[in-house]
């Protein structure tokens, strides 16, 4: 099963750290190469646990399996769903159904249930995080309705 957003720091939201041992977390992302690099880079760093009240990139990176980015695909998220995830469910021995997309796009989302997956739309700083620990339990714990 994977995961479709970058998750709120692990050691603070014990759901989202349960779902890494369960599940694939990937960070989808609409960015340049730079960005890709520096998530790579940061990922192989070892850092000192600072607490901090929000998650940071850095910690995004640590606590993720894999990241779809764009400009690694040439593909938008908003060009489809399929063109941007399926490769990388495929390759992974998976199909939308599989997968729970957390996204800021109403559009990335409704794209990404007509394709079988299930879907939250949730804006860091706009939802409550529990929407989206919430939505993570319920599908973790049984199929939700795509």
């Amino acid at each position: 099963m994977a995961r479709y957003a970058p998750p709120p720091v692990p050691s603070r939201r014990p759901r989202f750290r349960e779902a890494g041992t369960i599940a694939s977390i990937v960070v989808a992302t609409d960015n340049m190469d730079c960005f890709a690099d520096t998530f790579r880079r940061v990922r192989t760093t070892r850092r000192p646990a600072v607490h901090r009240a929000a998650a940071t990139p850095a910690q995004w990176a640590s606590a993720c399996d894999d990241m779809i980015c764009s400009s690694d695909i040439a593909a938008l998220k908003d060009e489809g769903a399929a063109g941007f995830f399926g490769p990388w469910l495929t390759r992974h021995g998976m199909t939308f159904h599989d997968a729970l997309l957390i996204d800021d796009s109403a559009t990335n989302c409704a794209d990404f249930r007509q394709h079988g997956g299930t879907a939250l739309c949730w804006r860091s700083g706009v939802n409550d995080i529990t929407e989206a620990a919430t939505a993570l339990s319920r599908w973790l714990d049984g199929p939700l309705e795509p």
